[in-house]
C-alpha cells in the first residue's frame, strides 16, 4: 500500500515537472502503457488452472519467497526518483545515488523478479505468455529510456558505462550492451 501511495505522489509530482525531453512516441507510449497495464492482466490468470508438474510445491513456495525481495528495492528506488518517476520515458535529470549507484534501472529489475515469481507461483499458460509480455516490454521500455538520457545528458554516458542492471551484471544477452 506504502509503494502504491509513493508511485502515485511522486507520478503526480513528475506531472507538474517540466522533463528537457520527453520520448513521446506513438510506439513508445504504447510499450509504456502496456508494460504497465501487462502486470494487471497477470492478476487475471492467476486462478487459471495450473500446470501440473513434480516439485510444483516448492517453485510456488520458493516463488513467493522471490516476490517478497523487491519491495525494500523498490521504496528506495521511489525515494531516490522522486519527480523524475513518470509513465513514459522523460529526461528530467540522471539520477546516481542511492540505488541507482548499483543498478540502472532497480525498478525495471524489480518488476521483472515479479514477472518470474508470478510464473513460479502460478504455473500456467496464460500466466507464463503475460509474465513473459511483460519482461520484453519492460526492456524495450528502460532501452528506450537509456536512449533518451544518452541523447540528453551527456554525463549519462560516464554513469551507463559504471552501472550495469545490477552492479555490474551487464545482461548483454537480454538487452545486448
Amino acid at each position: 500500500m506504502l509503494i502504491t501511495l509513493l508511485d502515485i505522489y511522486f507520478l503526480t509530482k513528475s506531472m507538474l515537472r517540466e522533463p528537457k525531453r520527453a520520448d513521446t512516441s506513438t510506439s513508445t507510449i504504447l510499450i509504456s502503457v502496456s508494460a504497465s497495464l501487462v502486470f494487471c492482466l497477470s492478476a487475471l490468470v492467476i486462478n487459471y488452472p495450473v500446470l501440473q508438474f513434480p516439485g510444483q510445491i516448492v517453485l510456488h513456495d520458493l516463488g513467493k519467497v522471490i516476490a517478497l525481495l523487491p519491495y525494500p528495492f523498490i521504496l528506495w528506488a521511489l525515494l531516490c526518483l522522486k519527480d523524475c518517476l513518470t509513465i513514459i520515458p522523460e529526461a528530467h535529470s540522471v539520477v546516481a545515488r542511492g540505488v541507482y549507484k548499483y543498478s540502472r534501472h532497480p525498478l525495471y529489475m524489480c518488476y521483472i523478479v515479479w514477472a518470474i515469481a508470478n510464473m513460479m507461483m502460478f504455473p500456467s499458460w496464460p500466466m507464463l505468455a503475460i509474465s513473459i509480455g511483460h519482461i520484453v516490454l519492460l526492456v524495450m521500455r528502460f532501452k528506450r529510456e537509456e536512449d533518451l538520457l544518452l541523447a540528453t545528458f551527456p554525463e549519462y554516458l560516464d554513469y551507463y558505462s559504471k552501472t550495469g542492471l545490477i552492479g555490474k551484471w551487464r545482461f548483454t544477452f537480454l538487452v545486448g550492451e
